[in-house]
């Protein structure tokens, strides 16, 4: 009679733990994993409150290695000796520096599989090319979102068969959950139940470009007066971001709301998502957005198109064509039965292809074929 399984031990390792892209999917496969009976830590350089206690809630282990640039000697001292005591089975990193501390961080024992998620590899520099081409060759596996990227990979030099593609994911909000989150919303910034709620949302940094934001949406609040911007995510650029819709802006019409772990309840009662700056990658924010049924105005780049399909899902508009921006948003408030017809769409079309069950199925047989230890 063969033997249970053991519980694997694995270590995600990330740079930030918060609640975007990368972080996001890590933070659902360790809830995942440890939810299975593995044994699963997540060693972070820098985290947030939030993500840390909710893990911790879910039966994750949590410990912060610190560390402030890309090769830190500390750091690196930190998961060495982390490695050593938990003896991982799978080390797991999402993103090319702790990959490249991963692989640095002594010996790989026999047996130990060592997979890296990168998850914005189209914008490679040649530091980035670099690392991999000095480190590619301890690494078990790479994981991409989009086939670009394995392409990408393979030009680096890659072995194709090592990249391995799997979408992001996300959970399909419920059919009946637009009218209570709006009521939600409506009621926690104590606005009229008239308001439109436009949001924007994902970590403050200046490649946001949230500013732009800020100005088309002074150009909506023209047309549609009771239209309120949202800023959902944090990040170093959020007090400058702050001080300039204080300048442009009556007080009040630019509503900053942080970090929000329960944010994904309250996006259905959004009544437009925008995603307005340039990606490298498909947003998981667009994704979630349309998973909740959000119709989305986004640039027409080809991370957004992979998500918004034109005039179905959502609009598509220039890259940084403002007064474009501000059409296709007026086109959408003006018009809330087709707003609402392309949100339902925009639902259907994630639950299609950006399933969240999915993408967590394909990495258990990642890492199924990776442990999986061969017969004598």
């Amino acid at each position: 009679m063969p033997s249970a399984k053991q519980p694997l031990r694995i270590l995600h390792l990330t740079t930030r733990l918060d609640g975007y892209g990368g972080a996001s999917m890590l933070r659902s496969l360790a809830v995942s994993q440890a939810a299975a009976g593995e044994r699963v830590v997540v060693a972070p350089s820098m985290a947030e409150k939030l993500p840390v206690h909710a893990l911790r809630d879910q039966g994750v282990t949590v410990q912060a290695l610190g560390g402030r640039w890309p090769i830190d000697v500390i750091a690196l001292t930190r998961l060495a000796r982390l490695r050593r005591g938990l003896a991982a089975d799978v080390t797991h990193a999402w993103d090319l520096r702790t990959l490249a501390q991963a692989a640095m961080s002594g010996r790989r024992r026999p047996g130990h599989v060592l997979i890296g998620s990168l998850l914005a590899i189209g914008d490679a520099t040649r530091w980035t090319e670099r690392v991999l081409r000095s480190i590619h060759s301890r690494v078990t596996a790479f994981t991409v979102p989009e086939e670009a990227a394995r392409q990408r990979l393979t030009q680096l030099g890659l072995a194709a068969n090592r990249i391995q593609v799997i979408p992001p994911g996300v959970s399909r909000r419920g059919a009946g959950e637009a009218g209570p989150a709006r009521a939600a919303l409506l009621k926690e910034l104590e606005l009229p139940s008239d308001a439109k709620l436009i949001a924007v949302a994902g970590p403050l940094g200046r490649h946001r470009q949230v500013e732009e934001a800020i100005w088309a949406f002074e150009l909506v609040r023209v047309i549609h007066p009771t239209a309120r911007l949202l800023v959902v995510g944090d990040g170093g650029d959020r007090a400058r971001l702050e001080r300039f819709a204080e300048q442009v802006s009556e007080p009040g019409c630019v509503r900053f709301l942080g970090y929000r772990d329960d944010w994904n309840s309250l996006l259905p009662g959004v009544d437009i998502f925008w995603q307005l700056n340039q990606s490298v990658t498909t947003p998981l924010a667009l994704l979630e957005a349309g998973a909740a049924g959000v119709p989305a105005v986004a640039s027409d780049i080809p991370a957004h198109r992979a998500a918004v399909s034109h005039e179905r899902t959502g609009l598509l508009v220039k890259l940084g064509d403002r007064a474009e921006a501000v059409r296709a948003t007026d086109d959408l408030l003006a018009n809330p039965p087709r707003a609402e017809r392309m949100g339902l769409a925009a639902a259907e079309r994630i639950a299609e292809k950006w399933s969240l069950d999915a993408t967590l199925a394909a990495f258990d047989r990642l890492y199924e074929r990776l442990t999986h230890a061969p017969l004598p």
